[in-house]
């Protein structure tokens, strides 16, 4: 079974983190919606309570507002309460009050008296009072005044304005607050997600154009070599001014250049298919290994020592592929394998065949090399990780952009550990 590294296709990643991004939504709503019903249920319950203790205080507090004896009573009460409490005569002159922004002992209750019988106070007691009476329209959008009787038949003595406890505003604040520290959290969260993509982004493009040089790199040198072999020629050219070149090693040289050329084409072809949808044509899998095994055996180099690669192909149906793309992704899992052998005796297996069970189409390339730790098969398909002292990273990458999204397929590491190898699986739905 491939392991979860790499496994996952580029669709099945954006649909995941769709599904993320709306539960994370989904999340944020419910959360506000919570907030806001329990700070609701709790409003309730604490108007609840300031009403029954504004009752309560209003029938205690009445006969103080004209008996000085129980002034204190009063008081003590008010202090006990955290919500604003102003008590009114009938002509609307304030007897009484708590938790507004004036202080009751900085009227004189004879003040009060003298107010409510319309006679002459000092101007600052008055603008006092004043401030106090300009609360009370405020208390009384919040809750409808109590009146005060004696006894329900009695008539209205006064009424009792009041408003919610300090701690019931800040609450009511809690779910937009919430909200706000989560989408700040949320834009954070894309802003880290936007530079990781633009990270990623330098890094692809810095790799890409590294490959380029290295892809160009081989059958430009090669025909360099050609045009030098043939400039020796010229220059060994006999009295006649004839070149001494055979037909044979003309042929040859000529078969060899034209094989650069092709490899120059190919590597053109290639990179014009990034970024943009390449054609897929239905056809055999097979051919397209077979060539990209023989390009890589052609150059494992004379220092590598003794390395075999074998082969093993299955009868399988035929796949919609882009050959020069395929041809590509083949080879950068070979050279990963071939780079990765540190064994006197070093062997890489190709296999192509076909799972009995799901009917894919499945290749595999399997070294005896040094293997991966768990660290490594973790990034091992991240732009940019490589192992290698002077590789970028981008050949697992660019493999498994090839095959999960041109192709539909799935690419990841069957198994490998340190010293045991390492398996490479593509597989191709028929």
């Amino acid at each position: 079974m491939i392991r979860p590294i790499g496994t996952t296709t580029s669709r099945g990643k954006q649909l995941l983190k769709t599904a993320m991004f709306l539960l994370g939504s989904v999340l944020v709503v419910a959360l506000f919606l919570f907030t806001q019903n329990a700070v609701r249920r709790l409003s309730h319950e604490v108007s609840g309570t300031s009403e029954l203790l504004a009752r309560v205080a209003a029938q205690a507090t009445l006969p103080s507002t004209s008996n000085p004896q129980l002034r204190l009573l009063l008081g003590d009460i008010q202090r006990g309460l955290s919500f604003p409490i102003i008590i009114t005569d009938t002509t609307g002159t304030p007897r009484a009050w708590s938790r507004v922004s004036v202080n009751s002992d900085d009227v004189p209750p004879e003040s009060l008296d003298s107010l409510a019988f319309g006679m002459p106070i000092s101007p600052v007691i008055a603008a006092r009072v004043q401030r106090v009476k300009d609360a009370v329209p405020g208390l009384d959008r919040t809750h409808q005044p109590i009146p005060l009787r004696q006894t329900p038949m009695t008539a209205v003595m006064g009424h009792l304005h009041y408003g919610n406890p300090p701690v019931l505003e800040q609450l009511r604040w809690m779910p937009y607050l919430a909200l706000a520290g989560t989408g700040l959290l949320l834009l954070l969260g894309l802003s880290g997600l936007a530079g990781i993509r633009q990270a990623e982004k330098r890094v692809i493009w810095v790799g890409m154009a590294k490959e380029t040089a290295h892809q160009l790199g081989t059958p430009l040198s090669s025909l360099m070599g050609w045009v030098e072999l043939l400039r020796g020629h010229a220059e060994s050219a006999g009295p006649d001014n004839e070149v001494r070149l055979s037909r044979a090693d003309l042929d040859e040289t000529l078969h060899d250049m034209e094989g650069d050329i092709e490899r120059l084409s190919k590597v053109a072809q290639r990179f014009s298919h990034i970024g943009s949808a390449p054609q897929l044509v239905l056809q055999d899998v097979v051919p397209v290994v077979r060539e990209a095994v023989a390009y890589v055996r052609r150059r494992v180099p004379l220092a590598q020592g003794a390395v075999e690669i074998r082969e093993r192909y299955e009868e399988v149906p035929p796949i919609n592929l882009n050959r020069e793309l395929l041809e590509w992704a083949l080879e950068n899992l070979l050279s990963n394998s071939l780079t990765a052998l540190d064994k006197p005796q070093g062997v890489i297996e190709v296999v192509v065949e076909r799972r009995p069970n799901t009917e894919e189409v499945e290749i595999s390339v399997t070294d005896n090399g040094r293997g991966m730790v768990r660290e490594e098969q973790r990034r091992a398909f991240e732009p940019g990780f490589s192992t290698k002292r002077r590789g970028w990273g981008l050949g697992l990458a660019l493999a498994r952009r090839v095959v999960e999204e041109y192709h539909a397929g799935r690419i990841g590491i069957r198994h490998t550990a340190p010293g045991e190898g390492t398996t490479m699986v593509i597989r191709f739905p028929t």
